[in-house]
């Protein structure tokens, strides 16, 4: 799977966004930040921003996404973005303004400058640019599978 995800990336990776929806209780999302760093090593958290979506379900619980994390019952996701220092952004999924895509752009563009736009390039092959969508399925304790989504830019 690394090497077809590099294939596509002509300048090597510049970013990883990994979507985590908050609608509902989540499991495992260390196993997917484990995943990550065996294909690419541990080096890759560095270029991880993760992108918590379902933020409307905050404004119903009259909380930010920094109160929500802080809630004892979130110490996983606490410790995910922890792990990926710090590096997230919430999506309200039912607000139609261009706001939060151009602010997430930003915080992207911001991980990338402070990571010097590269990602490990001498283990990198170049092809074509793209970004590379790809769905984890992570079984639960409840034998369900808990859908993650990765960009690979």
């Amino acid at each position: 799977m690394k090497e077809q995800l590099v294939s596509r990336c002509s300048t090597g990776l510049s970013s990883v966004l990994l979507t985590v929806p908050l609608e509902k209780p989540l499991q495992n999302e260390e196993e997917i930040l484990d995943y990550l760093k065996c294909l690419f090593g541990p080096e890759v958290q560095k270029y991880i921003m993760i992108l918590f979506t379902h933020g409307d379900e905050l404004e119903e619980l009259d909380q930010t996404i920094h109160e929500y994390l802080k809630h004892n019952d979130h110490e996983d996701l606490q410790r995910l973005v922890t792990e990926c220092g710090g590096k997230f952004h919430c999506f309200n999924n039912k607000r139609k303004s261009d706001d939060q895509i151009q602010e997430l752009q930003q915080k992207i563009e911001g991980m990338m400058m402070e990571n010097s736009g590269k990602f490990m390039m001498k283990q990198m092959k170049r092809n074509s640019s793209k970004v590379i969508p790809v769905n984890f399925g992570l079984p639960t304790t409840k034998k369900k599978k808990r859908k993650f989504r990765c960009l690979f830019c």
